[in-house]
């Protein structure tokens, strides 16, 4: 009896040895899986960036920042595709680069993410509360002061290092999507712990006043969050047009997203549009004509790009020949690669035989700084633009377009050529850079499946040493006070145009 015992402890210790060892052995792959993915994402971030090196005072600081990161996950306890998200943010946030980044596994993080009950909006002049609960409806238009006893401006600070942001508007833009987030409460405060955050606010009165705000789990509470109001003579849907005066002198158009229904194969690219955007460009048009209109409003807030080339078609409808005679300054050198001639579904050898170059891989491309051929036009239907024989459909008097910080990639491009042809730009600095990189060239990390983006070309819109080189400011901005006397509607800007031109 006794030596059968013996032997089934000693059969147990060996399938709890096996089994231990069998884990570890897991462990040990998904380490080595995550690590390998690492070092996929840095060799295509070198093989296909403009600049990967400046940013780190060169390729020496690069190769020993990737270093010392890789070292510090290898040494990890356990090691998750978050934490490489995180960490790997952390280091290429040097880079300034909205359009490079890599894949968020939106795996269950360590703690569950909670919220604060309030939403937050970019103005020129900071951070407002725009979202509130019922109970909080004092704090509506209330300026953002403190989180927990640090100013705004000393968290942004905080914040740079963690996130990937091009000015301090971008910045701003991402604070207000997470600055209520426990998650990124704890990245910015590492001791943080608590059931509530300490916030301090500047109130319509001028007077500051200190709240403390609960947190809330992601559900049904965000039901019942109330927003600042909108004008309903103002359309808000994509390509969305109308008169917003019985005199028609003012004519408003929305464009959420640069897309055209006349691109083919747009689902595949996880986008769709009901709206053939020449066709509605030159309705719009052909109706203001009809009626005399002096004004058209271009609304671009909230907009996060697309193609910027299907909005060559709607600028030549608006202005004509002029539009592509105009140097628009938009200077690309985009940089040869095995993923950039992946996407373009080419290799290096036929690309220099159909462009009659002897590029190498690493080589840069540069394109001309205005629009003279048709051919970089992104319209299914170009016969409707060439009967137009260089002449506008029809050109308003008076041209505005409206950004915000989130005015981004392609609908930046589209504020900046409006403004190029002499459109009066209102709102807020886009979070987007004049000088920049850009166009993104996409791939997934072999193991994990994460989708990664990288720059694949260098962005130079204006001289190095120009005021707006890296902050597109508007000539028109909005004070605080006047977000206030429109009740600091959504509509604000559109509104103030409104009062403008009266």
């Amino acid at each position: 009896m006794i030596r059968t015992i013996v032997k089934f402890a000693l059969f147990v210790a060996t399938l709890a040895s096996a089994q231990g060892l069998e884990a570890q052995n897991s462990y040990i792959s998904q380490q080595d899986s995550l690590l390998q993915d690492y070092d996929y994402f840095f060799r295509q971030l070198e093989q296909i960036h403009p600049d990967p090196y400046s940013a780190f005072g060169g390729k020496d600081g690069f190769d020993k920042a990737v270093k010392r990161l890789r070292n510090e996950l290898a040494n990890c306890d356990s090691l998750t595709p978050n934490d490489i998200h995180v960490e790997v943010t952390k280091l290429i946030s040097a880079l300034h680069d909205g359009h490079t980044y890599i894949g968020n596994a939106k795996a269950p993080k360590k703690i569950e993410d909670q919220w604060v009950p309030l939403k937050f909006q970019v103005i020129p002049e900071g951070i407002i509360v725009n979202g509130y609960t019922p109970e909080l409806k004092a704090l509506k238009g209330a300026m953002l002061c403190e989180v927990e006893g640090k100013s705004l401006e000393s968290v942004l600070d905080r914040l740079d290092k963690l996130v990937v942001s091009e000015n301090r508007y971008g910045l701003m833009g991402y604070a207000c999507r997470n600055i209520g987030n426990t998650n990124t409460l704890r990245q910015l405060f590492p001791t943080f712990n608590k059931n509530q955050i300490s916030m301090k606010f500047r109130m319509t009165n001028g007077k500051d006043t200190l709240v403390s705000l609960p947190f809330y789990p992601n559900g049904p509470f965000w039901e019942n969050i109330v927003w600042t109001s909108t004008d309903e003579r103002f359309p808000h849907k994509n390509f969305e047009y109308n008169f917003i005066d019985d005199s028609k002198q003012t004519m408003v158009m929305c464009i959420n997203s640069i897309v055209s229904a006349d691109i083919p194969n747009l689902e595949s690219y996880g986008l769709k549009s009901d709206v053939i955007v020449a066709d509605a460009f030159a309705k719009m048009l052909r109706e203001m004509k009809a009626a005399n209109s002096q004004r058209l409003i271009i609304d671009l807030r909230g907009n996060h790009g697309g193609w910027t080339m299907i909005m060559y078609a709607a600028l030549y409808e608006l202005y004509g020949k002029r539009f592509m005679d105009t140097d628009l300054g938009m200077h690309y050198a985009t940089k040869v690669s095995e993923g950039w001639l992946k996407k373009n579904n080419t290799t290096l050898e036929q690309f220099n035989q159909n462009s009659g170059t002897s590029l190498k891989m690493g080589d840069f491309i540069e394109r001309p700084s205005n629009i003279s051929s048709f051919d970089w036009f992104m319209c299914a239907d170009m016969n409707i633009l060439k009967a137009q024989n260089g002449e506008p459909i029809y050109t308003p008097r008076e041209i505005y377009v409206v950004t915000d910080v989130h005015t981004f990639s392609a609908a930046f491009h589209t504020a900046y050529m409006l403004w190029k042809m002499g459109a009066k730009v209102v709102g807020v600095p886009s979070g987007q850079a004049p000088n920049t990189f850009m166009e993104v060239t996409l791939f997934k990390l072999p193991n994990t499946g994460l989708e990664c983006s990288v720059s694949n070309s260098l962005q130079s819109f204006l001289p190095t040493d120009h005021p707006m080189a890296k902050t597109f400011t508007p000539g028109i901005q909005l004070s605080y006070d006047d977000y206030r006397q429109f009740d600091f509607s959504k509509d604000a800007e559109l509104l103030f145009i409104e009062k403008l031109t009266k």
